[in-house]
């Protein structure tokens, strides 16, 4: 009888763990920062930019320009895959100076 009220007690206590652990990845996670010092960068050459990385359909896509319109092109890369740092700055637009930065900013975020 003991043995079965133990196994019973830890059987009842892996489900509560399991249960409030799922219940945590249900959270939404903080809202990432946006890296300054990066964004500063990229952002000071914003007159210059050939195109703009933006948030569409929860992937990566290439704009014309900072104020909208349709996308050039919807890449598969999905915005949930990337860092924090990387996904704050798409959503706020991010200014690209030439094809040759184009492709290496989309080699590196689809790794």
């Amino acid at each position: 009888m003991r043995m079965k009220m133990a196994l019973m007690l830890c059987a009842v206590a892996a489900a509560l763990f399991t249960g409030a652990e799922a219940f945590r990845s249900l959270r939404p996670a903080a809202a990432a920062q946006i890296p300054r010092d990066v964004y500063a960068l990229y952002s000071s050459r914003a007159g210059s930019a050939a195109f703009y990385l933006r948030e569409e359909g929860g992937h990566v896509a290439v704009f014309s320009s900072r104020r909208g319109g349709e996308p050039l092109r919807v890449t598969p890369i999905e915005l949930e895959t990337l860092r924090g740092g990387d996904r704050a700055m798409i959503r706020a637009g991010l200014p690209v100076e030439d094809e040759t930065e184009l492709l290496m900013l989309l080699e590196d975020f689809g790794r």
